[in-house]
């Protein structure tokens, strides 16, 4: 039964057609979003006419127009967001962006937003009918041309059978679908309950999720079964500057570290070779926050969350090749109630979150942690940590930063940088679940899996057969050069020939991108006494890891080889389902 169900979540296709809108379980969080049907057909053609038409003006990324300035004619705009304060005289276009109306905004013709959404202040005026799809349009770029280019892959990212109804204003289902990482703790999760969006008034949204977690990997703990739940309410009001509060309950299984390689590729890798990127937790408590969004690339947040994070064993899942071979185990964690205050920023001018080729993304988070019941793990030295207070007064600070800078430097060609930083920021020392690690597929290819993991000290059998992330501090830069392939062949038996209509290929094969890469990187212990670095220094640069590699990635299907160049390493090959970053 429990194959059958395993199975099922893995290889079943979206079964049903919403109505008004699909849910789907997002694989990168724990959460789940409302994602909204594809764009129509007719609106796609419409689009690319528009775009191609020899009037329009084409603009890319960020624009503005001033209040008292004027454009003549048909304007197009790729990759918003369009901030319009002054007067167009004509029609306007924006793909994958919003528009916002300022007051004073005078549009003559028509507003038509793709992958986006219109915000009208009182006082703006459109002569014509105004539209917005938020489903954004695939596309690629040719000359100064829109080609219509669906991604069959993300199509096919999520498999959640479902039943959906409900109108503009309401929108509900009742969903089932795999609900995160195959793992060897969980198997599969599997997700299931309903999900509620209503427009309460104007801008104003409540959704809410009510929703069970079923691991078909069987009983994980003699505390606990093989259900979890996730129960998540959020009011959001305004469009522009939203401002969101929620709420969530939650049973879950956790990753201790998540910043390396993404989650679906964790999951096939340990599903198919039965080998398994990550350690985990159980985190159940309860959490609430607000996050505001300064700008449109802008936002801040704030949690308050409360939760009990426990060591669970490893099970035995299938899979589909080394069946007969053990799992690695799980290795335990410092088990107790603890009390997080979590404060982030985040900033994204990225003109694709999936494929970018120019903007900048900033990801930071502040965490200021308790426990007054924490059960520190006793097999792990003091040499390694200093000793974990348990009289109610146990606490510490972690930070992380996530900073990128895509850039085109040809029309072919794209430099992509990489800062990652984050670990230790102050109070007593981090839980074993909060603690780091370097090297692996991701981000260090060039090195066997967590060569730096600072736990090679740890001895305790209650950690035999694991390799722990015991280090307090991380810093990595990485930078790619990627040079485009131009090739592309698409098949359609079914378009007559002559016509001129932008329809979608039955198959459509694109060029792949070169990419050359280096990274570099150390992962260290934070105090006093051997190999450990005081809180205000930083590795020297001779310490560091670094590779070099080489790869091919075809819309992120990417096989890359790579050589460590600071030790004896052979060179190494890896396959990724996802860019490198």
């Amino acid at each position: 039964m429990r194959a059958a169900l395993l199975l099922f979540g893995l290889l079943a296709p979206a079964a049903a057609a919403a109505q008004d809108t699909a849910i789907v379980i997002h694989p990168e969080s724990a959460g789940v979003h409302l994602a909204p049907p594809e764009l129509p057909k007719v609106v796609v053609e419409e689009t690319i006419r528009f775009y191609n038409a020899p009037a329009t003006t084409h603009l890319v990324g960020r624009t503005r127009l001033p209040h008292g300035n004027e454009w003549r004619g048909n304007v197009a705009i790729r990759n918003g967001p369009a901030l319009i304060g002054g007067r167009i005289q004509g029609s306007l276009l924006v793909i994958n962006g919003d528009a916002i109306l300022n007051p004073g905004a005078d549009v003559t013709g028509t507003v038509l937003v793709v992958g986006g959404t219109i915000s009208r202040a009182a006082g703006a005026a459109v002569g014509g009918e105004a539209r917005e799809y938020r489903e954004p349009l695939a596309y690629r770029v040719t000359g100064d041309s829109l080609v219509y280019a669906p991604d069959l892959l993300h199509r096919f990212r999520y498999f959640t059978p479902q039943y959906a109804f409900g109108s503009g204003d309401t929108r509900s289902a009742l969903t089932l679908s795999t609900g995160g990482t195959f793992n060897r703790v969980e198997g599969l999760p599997v997700v299931f309950g309903p999900v509620f969006d209503w427009r309460l008034q104007g801008t104003t949204r409540l959704r809410f999720d009510a929703l069970g977690v079923f691991r078909t990997a069987g009983d994980l703990t003699h505390t606990r079964g093989d259900l979890g739940y996730l129960i998540r309410t959020e009011l959001r009001a305004g469009e522009s500057r939203p401002i969101s509060l929620g709420f969530r309950a939650f049973d879950i299984i956790v990753p201790v570290e998540d910043w390396g390689l993404h989650s679906t590729e964790v999951g096939w890798a340990a599903f198919l070779f039965r080998r398994d990127y990550r350690d985990y937790y159980v985190s159940k408590g309860i959490a609430g926050g607000v996050t505001a969004h300064i700008e449109a690339p802008l936002s801040l947040s704030a949690e308050l969350r409360r939760e009990r994070q426990t060591s669970v064993l490893a099970q035995d899942p299938w899979s589909v090749f080394r069946n007969h071979q053990a799992w690695p185990s799980n290795p335990p964690v410092d088990d107790g109630h603890y009390t997080t205050i979590a404060l982030g920023l985040s900033l994204d001018t990225r003109n694709d979150a999936d494929n970018p080729t120019s903007g900048w993304y900033l990801r930071g988070t502040l965490e200021r942690s308790s426990s007054r019941d924490v059960v520190p793990q006793a097999g792990v030295p003091t040499s390694l940590r200093d000793p974990i207070p348990t009289n109610d007064s146990y606490r510490f600070l972690r930070t992380w930063l996530d900073f990128r800078r895509y850039s085109r430097v040809s029309s072919a060609g794209r430099l992509n940088l990489r800062l990652l930083a984050g670990g230790w920021a102050g109070g007593d020392a981090l839980p074993l679940q909060r603690r780091l690690s370097l090297g692996g597929p991701d981000p260090l290819p060039g090195y066997t899996f967590r060569q730096g993991r600072c736990g090679s000290e740890i001895t305790d059998p209650a950690f035999a057969g694991s390799r722990v992330a015991a280090c307090d501090r991380v810093l990595l830069v990485q930078a790619e050069y990627r040079g485009h392939i131009s090739m592309h062949w698409t098949y359609n038996p079914s378009r007559e020939e002559g016509e001129g209509r932008p329809l979608e290929s039955l198959i459509r094969l694109e060029g792949p991108d070169l990419v050359v890469f280096g990274d570099a990187g150390q992962a260290w212990l934070v105090g006093k006494g051997p190999g450990h670095l005081a809180a205000g220094k930083l590795p020297t640069l001779a310490s560091w890891l670094a590779d070099l590699g080489l790869g091919v990635d075809w819309g992120g299907f990417g096989l890359y080889a790579a050589k460590a160049v600071t030790v004896g390493e052979p060179f190494r090959f890896v396959l990724r389902l996802n860019h490198r970053f």
